[in-house]
């Protein structure tokens, strides 16, 4: 097992939705499973912070016309469908289908287009940060994937390299993603 760490970065105005993130520090996005095939992604995640931003997260996030995950200014092709699982007043937890992800520029698209099948994906963002942590089931080269995902950002977007390694870190890092 090989497992990496990354991070996205994002300036203020370069994504709507991480600019809530720069709006309300305390709002905090975890991803609770994301599954990828050639052509599909299937994610929930779970969202919390304050009550305004919530409102805020569901107007930008729960839009079926804009992929969240996009990487580049072109956006994602394909179809979206969100469903809140959980509606609290400073939470949610939201289901997503993306069907039709061929070309999109997406990190969980992009990962597994390069290592393929097996790949798991925690993530998180926070303030202007979307921090990524991939376990691969091979063991290769990642220069070139890193150099893919570099060549997708969008203005106002950098990547950052955190860890490279084999996966017994994980252990230390397990934790619940939703809250008791």
């Amino acid at each position: 097992m090989k497992e990496f760490e990354f991070n996205i970065r994002f300036t203020a105005g370069a994504d709507p939705l991480m600019d809530l993130f720069h709006e309300y520090p305390t709002l905090r996005l975890r991803n609770a499973r994301c599954t990828v095939t050639e052509n599909a992604m299937w994610r929930i995640d779970h969202v919390d912070g304050p009550v305004d931003a919530i409102s805020a997260f569901d107007e930008v996030f729960l839009d079926d016309e804009g992929c969240n995950e996009y990487l580049d200014e072109h956006r994602c092709s394909g179809t979206r469908e969100y469903q809140v699982l959980d509606r609290r007043p400073a939470a949610r937890t939201v289901y997503t289908y993306h069907a039709h992800i061929d070309r999109c520029c997406a990190v969980p698209a992009i990962v597994t287009d390069y290592i393929g099948d097996g790949v798991v994906f925690e993530s998180e963002r926070t303030g202007s940060t979307y921090r990524w942590r991939v376990l691969s089931p091979v063991e290769t080269s990642l220069d070139p994937l890193f150099d893919q995902l570099e060549s997708t950002l969008g203005t106002g977007v950098q990547l950052d390299v955190d860890h490279l390694g084999n996966g017994e870190r994980r252990r230390d890092k397990v934790q619940p993603v939703f809250p008791q």
